[in-house]
C-alpha cells in the first residue's frame, strides 16, 4: 500500500471512529412509573411502583442511607383523583461498605412500591405524572438527578395483575411479616435490650439475622445485634417459655430513640425451610418500673447532634448542606478535592490520624466533602468566594466568624490547629518553623521525587543515557548531566515565577496547579505516547528528547530536564509537603519562595550529577551492550502506562464522557502516526516515500491534536 492510500486509509479512520461533540453526559439511572395492575378497577387499590435501573457500579439509597446518602423522594404532578396510601413500601437493601463509610442502598434494578385508591366514579384513562429526584452514586463520587415521569392506565371493571420479573424480584425482598419485641434502656443509657417471650415460633432468627437495617440512625449503622442469650422461665401449667435477649449499643447513633418509630428489617433464614425472608422488626420501649415502688429514671439519649468524624463521617457538600449546618451552630470543615488533584490525595492521609479523627469528633465537626471531579459550576462558584481558582482548598466555618482557611499541604498538627482557631473565632497563626530546616526537607523531597511514579517514567530515559555514556567522554557525560540539571533548576524557577505572577494577579494557585488544567492533561499523555513510541523502536525521534537522553547532546539533556520537572509536580514525597507549605505561604517574600522552588531542583538533578562526577559510581553501571536495546524497549512501558493514567485523570476532569472516548482513540492514532513516520519515513526509503510517509504521520498527529483540542470541553 503507498503512502497516499494508507494516509486516506487512516484518515477515513479517524473521522469515522471520532464521533459528533456535545453529547452530553449520561445519567446513570433510568426511572419510570410502572402498575403492578393492567387495568385500574373504580373504588380499588391501584398498585404502582417507581422503576430505578441503575448502571453497573453506581448505586440508590434505602429510606435509611446509612452513613452518608439521600434516599429518593417524588412529588405528584398529576394525581388523576387517586388517593394514595401513607408510606412507600420498600424492599430490603443491601449493605456498601465505602472506605469505612456505611450505606444501605439499591443496586441493579428496584422498584419503590406506592397503593392509591382509585375513585368510584374513574373511567376512561388516568392520566399520572411525578418529579422523582434521587441521588446516584458510585465509588468515585455522587450526583443528584431529576426527572418527570408519566403513566396512562386504562379503567376497567376489572384487572389482572402484571409482574414482570424486576418486579417479582423486589416483591420477593418486601418484608411479609411484622415481629413486635421489647426494648429496655440500660441505666447509662448506653444500650437498648430486646426480649421477646418465646410461644410456639422461636424468634432468635429475628433478633439474631442475617442482615440487619435499622430503619432509622437510632443505632449507627455498623451496629451488629447481639450476644443473644436464651433463658428459661417458668409459667403456668409447668410449662417454661424462653426469653431471648439482644443488646444494641447506643453509643455511636446520630438520632435520638424518641425522634421517631423504633424497628428495623432483617433479613431472616426460616429454620425448617432454609429459605431467606424479609421482616419488620418494631421496637416498643419498656417504661414500666424495674420493681414496686420505684419511679423509673429516664432513660438517658444520646446526642441527637451526629458525631461526623466517629459516626456520620463525610457528606457531600452543599450549600443547604453548608448552611443547616451552621445555622445549627455546629463547626463546619470542608475539604475541596478531586480525584485527579495529588496533592488532594496526599493531604487524605492525614485523615486516618486517629487522635485528629477524635478531636474533631469531640468537636462535633460536620464533614463534608466537595467532590470538584467534574469540576461544576457551584463548587467554582464556591471557590471563588475564596479567592481560588484551583483546588485544593479546606477550611473551616462557624456561624458570625471568618473562615479559617489552611495552608495549601496539610498536616494533622495544621488541621488541629485550625479547628482550635475556628473555635476560639481566631485567625489561624501558623508556628514559624527554622528557614534552614525547610530547605532541607525541600531538598531531600526533591531527592525523594525521582522515586515517585509521576517521575519515574522519564528515569528511564536517564538510565539509558547514562549507560550509553558509561566508559566514554566522562568529561561530555558531565557536561550533559549539568545541563540536565540546569534544565531542572531553571523550570523549578520557572513554575515558581508563573505562581507567584498568578497570585500576585488574585489568582491562588500552588504546586502541581497546571495538572488541573484538561488541555495540559492531554499535552502531557500525547508526549508520553509520542515518547514511548520511539523507546519501543516504532521510529527515531532522531535529536528529540528520548534519543538525545540516551546520549544525543545538550539541547535534548536540557529539555529532558524540563519534561522531568513538568511531569514531577503532580508528585509530592515525604517532606516536601512541609517545605512547600512554608514556601507558598502569604508570609514568605518572593525571593525566599524561589530559593525554596530551587533547592527542590538541585535536590531532583543531584543524583544525576553524582553519578557522572565520582568514577567510582559511573564503573559500577554495566557497559553498553545489546542489554541497552532490550532496556529501552521495556522503558516504554511505564510511558504508556503513565499515559494511560492521565486518560483516567482526564475522565474526572471532563464532563463528557464522548469525548474523552475521543482522547483514547486519539491516543491511538498517534501511535499510529509514529509507525507510519518510522515504517515509511525511514532512510532506505525513496526520497518521494519517506516525504509522503512524514506527511501522513504529521498530518495524523495535527489532525487528532488539533481534533481533541478543538472540542476540549470548558
Amino acid at each position: 500500500m503507498g503512502p497516499m492510500r494508507l494516509l486516506a486509509l487512516l484518515g477515513a479512520l479517524l473521522a469515522g471512529s471520532l464521533p459528533a461533540q456535545d453529547t452530553p453526559p449520561p445519567v446513570r439511572t433510568k426511572v419510570d412509573l410502572v402498575s403492578l395492575d393492567s387495568h385500574a378497577v373504580p373504588g380499588q387499590t391501584l398498585r404502582l411502583a417507581f422503576r430505578f435501573r441503575c448502571d453497573p457500579h453506581f448505586h440508590i439509597y434505602w429510606v435509611n442511607p446509612g452513613d452518608a446518602g439521600e434516599a429518593p423522594r417524588w412529588t405528584w404532578t398529576e394525581a388523576a383523583g387517586l388517593a394514595f396510601s401513607p408510606g412507600i413500601r420498600w424492599p430490603g437493601p443491601i449493605r456498601i461498605d465505602l472506605a469505612g463509610v456505611l450505606n444501605f442502598c439499591y443496586e441493579g434494578e428496584t422498584h419503590l412500591f406506592v397503593d392509591a385508591k382509585v375513585p368510584a366514579d374513574a373511567k376512561g384513562t388516568l392520566r399520572l405524572k411525578a418529579k422523582v429526584e434521587w441521588l446516584e452514586c458510585d465509588d468515585k463520587g455522587c450526583y443528584p438527578q431529576e426527572k418527570e415521569v408519566s403513566l396512562e392506565i386504562p379503567v376497567g371493571p376489572s384487572s389482572e395483575p402484571r409482574i414482570t420479573p424486576g418486579i417479582q424480584a423486589s416483591l420477593d425482598r418486601l418484608p411479609s411479616e411484622t415481629h413486635t419485641v421489647k426494648g429496655k434502656v440500660s441505666a447509662d443509657g448506653s444500650s437498648l435490650r430486646l426480649t421477646e417471650t418465646l410461644s410456639g415460633r422461636t424468634l432468635r432468627t429475628v433478633l439474631q439475622p442475617d442482615e440487619f437495617f435499622p430503619i432509622r440512625n437510632f443505632v449507627a449503622p455498623s451496629t451488629k445485634l447481639g450476644p443473644v442469650a436464651m433463658t428459661a422461665a417458668p409459667a403456668e401449667g409447668g410449662k417454661s417459655t424462653a426469653l431471648a435477649i439482644a443488646s444494641l449499643s447506643l453509643k455511636d447513633a446520630t438520632e435520638g430513640l424518641a425522634d421517631g418509630p423504633l424497628g428495623y428489617v432483617a433479613l431472616v433464614k426460616d429454620n425448617r425451610s432454609g429459605k431467606s425472608r424479609w421482616v419488620n422488626v418494631a421496637i416498643e420501649l419498656d417504661e414500666k418500673p424495674s420493681s414496686a415502688g420505684e419511679t423509673p429514671a429516664a432513660p438517658a439519649q444520646p446526642a441527637k447532634s451526629p458525631e461526623p468524624a466517629a459516626a456520620k463521617g463525610w457528606q457531600p457538600w452543599s450549600p443547604d448542606a453548608q448552611a443547616r449546618a451552621l445555622a445549627e451552630g455546629r463547626t463546619v470543615y470542608i475539604d475541596f478535592t478531586a480525584r485527579w488533584c495529588a496533592t488532594c490525595q496526599v493531604n487524605k492521609r492525614v485523615y486516618g490520624n486517629l487522635p485528629l479523627a477524635a478531636d474533631l469528633a469531640a468537636a462535633n465537626v460536620v464533614l463534608l466533602k466537595a467532590d470538584w471531579d467534574k469540576r461544576d459550576e457551584v463548587i467554582r462558584a464556591e471557590l471563588a468566594r475564596y479567592g481560588r481558582q484551583g483546588i485544593p482548598l479546606n477550611v473551616f466555618l462557624r456561624q458570625g466568624a471568618d473562615p479559617v482557611v489552611l495552608p495549601e499541604i496539610l498536616t494533622p498538627g495544621l488541621v488541629r490547629d485550625g479547628l482550635a482557631a475556628s473555635l476560639a473565632g481566631k485567625r489561624l497563626e501558623l508556628a514559624e518553623s527554622s528557614a534552614s530546616w525547610m530547605l532541607f526537607l525541600a531538598f531531600v523531597g526533591g531527592a525523594i521525587l525521582n522515586l515517585m511514579p509521576c517521575v519515574f517514567p522519564v528515569i528511564g530515559l536517564k538510565v539509558l543515557g547514562f549507560a550509553s555514556q558509561a566508559g566514554g567522554d566522562r568529561a561530555a557525560a558531565l557536561r550533559q548531566s549539568l545541563v540536565y540539571a540546569l534544565g531542572v533548576v531553571l523550570s523549578f524557577l520557572a513554575l515558581g515565577l508563573l505562581i507567584l505572577a498568578l497570585k500576585s494577579g488574585g489568582t491562588a494557585v500552588g504546586w502541581g496547579f497546571q495538572m488541573q488544567s484538561p488541555g495540559f492533561v492531554l499535552g502531557t499523555a500525547a508526549l508520553m505516547v509520542l515518547l514511548g513510541m520511539s523507546l519501543a523502536g516504532a521510529y527515531e525521534i532522531g535529536t528529540g528528547l528520548a534519543s538525545t537522553a540516551a546520549g544525543g547532546g545538550s539541547s535534548g539533556a536540557f529539555l529532558s530536564g524540563v519534561l522531568a520537572t513538568a511531569v514531577a509536580t503532580p508528585c509530592t514525597a515525604p517532606g516536601l509537603g512541609a517545605a512547600l507549605g512554608y514556601a507558598l505561604d502569604d508570609r514568605r517574600g518572593s525571593a525566599e519562595t524561589l530559593a525554596f522552588f530551587a533547592v527542590i531542583g538541585v535536590g531532583m538533578a543531584l543524583p544525576y550529577v553524582l553519578l557522572v562526577s565520582f568514577p567510582s559510581l559511573a564503573r559500577r553501571m554495566p557497559r553498553p551492550g545489546e542489554w541497552m536495546e532490550t532496556l529501552k524497549q521495556a522503558m516504554a512501558f511505564p510511558l504508556f502506562a503513565y499515559a494511560l493514567y492521565l486518560l483516567w485523570v482526564l475522565s474526572a476532569q471532563v464532563d463528557d464522557a464522548g469525548w474523552v472516548r475521543d482522547a483514547g482513540i486519539g491516543m491511538a492514532v498517534l501511535a499510529a502516526a509514529c509507525w507510519v513516520w518510522g515504517r515509511w519515513g525511514a532512510p532506505h526509503r525513496t526520497d518521494a516515500e519517506r516525504l509522503w510517509g512524514r506527511l501522513a504521520a504529521a498530518g495524523l498527529v495535527a489532525a487528532t491534536l488539533g481534533h481533541l483540542y478543538w472540542h476540549l470541553p470548558a
